[in-house]
């Protein structure tokens, strides 16, 4: 989805085929027989075009060399990762340029943006229409004249977190004001008592305390205070970090904006394990007698024993309060929120089609629970908070639920070790169920290993087995966990298309 935001149909086009780049093997490919390499539909000349900008952008990134003074393309190891190409692409589009200076407000005007960055006014609103689509989505409106986003401070502040986070992990404000002097500040208070402060990782700390500095001092203060009453500043902290923060920018200690920043520290983001140094503080907001959402909460869990799936939250504490978090998060906002995840959603959902099960099985109990007189804030947001705490149920949802799992059928072999290994493996893999079997095959299974091909029942689709290839056996684990993950992949194809 970000492609689609940031990027204009010519850079979308040279990403596609840098993606296909990828997957050929080393080598030299004389370019006039590239296309039926690559699968193109893209006349030859127009392809040929592409390369040669993928070429000029790989030179600025590294000084790579795509292609040779021979006309052939050369595809090696030194290639940049696919994500690495899209970072560039990104920070080098208009609508992400055009964040950066609404943020540091380094052009005065659209006129000033588009002659720095040698582009029509024409262009700039063509290429920065998703952008406004996008922003327009949680009620923030773009004005390219002036150069401003009006709506939720909160939610203008996530979005620029967002999109600088995604793209270039906050590097791309470096060089902005600020920016050296809050990370010498970041460092100059991490004594003993404060080691554990910014760990959720001083990159994150730093681009949030960029963020809200630099809108702050550009008269653009926090709104939280409208999202809740509530002080999301541990008890007895201590704010020497804060009022040399606000010391930079020559501004008064704003509580405020101190609170704006303990939220976004530590209840935006999800909990990463069990260990995490946030979850403590998230527990104890968890627990307070006026928390409004506990009992929301212990409702949903009562609900998912019942009717989805026995989630072990007492043994999965940062599990639990990331559902807890995924509500409070959309409760304080009241409409949908911007979530990283949301960049990539088109991409989740294929790679997992039971996350749509999951989704709709959570969306049902929402949907119901937004019909309620105190909670029809919700009507606006089923769908993605839906799919957010889908997305944290889906590895453990997808262990425990036995109607999803790969019947895994297996004809035993005379050799006891490999037979052993096969079954150890596939007792390994949490989406398998694997049993020794017999001929004839008397049950029904969605996937067969065998021992010889004379074993193949007749009229058997090929993408119902496989035979043990003892002259592959070194590399025969990967192998078979491979065609057991396609395997299982097209069941919940098959499973999930008319959902």
């Amino acid at each position: 989805m970000i492609e689609k935001i940031l990027l204009d149909e010519h850079s979308r086009m040279k990403l596609n085929v840098y993606g296909k780049l990828l997957i050929l093997p080393p080598g030299e490919y004389i370019l006039d027989n590239l296309r039926e390499n690559l699968d193109s539909y893209l006349s030859l000349a127009r392809l040929k075009k592409i390369l040669f900008s993928i070429q000029e952008d790989l030179e600025k990134i590294n000084h790579i060399q795509l292609l040779t003074n021979k006309n052939k393309l050369c595809i090696n190891d030194q290639l940049i990762q696919y994500m690495q190409y899209q970072n560039f692409l990104s920070t080098e589009s208009v609508p992400y340029k055009l964040l950066i200076s609404i943020l540091t407000e380094k052009d005065t005007d659209l006129a000033s943006f588009c002659s720095r960055n040698f582009i029509s006014r024409s262009t700039c609103f063509r290429q920065t229409k998703k952008l406004a689509e996008y922003l327009k989505d949680y009620q923030i409106t773009l004005n390219l004249s002036n150069l401003t986003l009006n709506g939720s401070e909160m939610l203008i502040r996530i979005i620029f977190f967002n999109f600088f986070w995604f793209v270039s992990l906050g590097e791309s404000l470096n060089d902005v004001a600020f920016s050296t002097e809050i990370e010498q500040l970041i460092y100059k208070h991490e004594g003993n008592d404060l080691k554990n402060r910014f760990e959720i990782g001083k990159k994150q700390a730093k681009l949030h305390c960029i963020i809200s500095l630099l809108r702050m001092k550009s008269g653009h203060p926090t709104d939280i205070y409208e999202c809740s009453s509530d002080s999301f500043i541990p008890s007895e902290t201590s704010l020497d970090f804060f009022y040399d923060f606000f010391e930079i920018a020559s501004l008064p200690l704003d509580i405020l904006e101190v609170n704006s920043l303990f939220y976004l520290f530590y209840y935006w983001p999800l909990l990463s394990s069990n260990q995490n140094i946030n979850l403590p503080l998230v527990r104890h907001a968890y627990d307070r007698p006026t928390n409004e959402i506990k009992p929301l909460l212990e409702d949903f869990d009562e609900h998912c024993q019942k009717y989805i799936a026995s989630f072990d939250f007492e043994h999965e504490p940062a599990l639990y309060l990331n559902i807890y978090l995924s509500i409070l998060n959309f409760s304080l906002f009241k409409q949908n929120i911007p979530l990283t995840t949301l960049f990539i959603s088109s991409y989740i959902e294929v790679k997992y089609p039971l996350l749509r099960i999951l989704t709709n099985k959570i969306e049902g109990y929402w949907k119901k629970v937004a019909n309620r007189k105190k909670y029809t804030w919700l009507k606006p947001c089923v769908k993605e908070l839906s799919f957010i705490q889908a997305c944290l149920l889906y590895p453990h949802y997808s262990q425990i639920e036995d109607n999803y799992k790969l019947k895994v059928g297996f004809v035993n072999v005379s050799e006891h070790l490999i037979s052993s290994e096969i079954l150890n493996l596939g007792e390994k893999i949490p989406f398998v169920d694997i049993e020794r079997i017999t001929m004839p095959i008397t049950k029904e299974y969605d996937f067969l290993i065998l021992g010889s091909p004379l074993l193949i029942p007749e009229g058997l689709e090929s993408s119902k087995y496989t035979v043990l290839d003892f002259s592959r056996y070194g590399n025969f684990e990967t192998e078979l966990y491979q065609e057991l993950l396609e395997a299982h992949h097209a069941k919940l194809l098959n499973l999930t298309k008319h959902v």
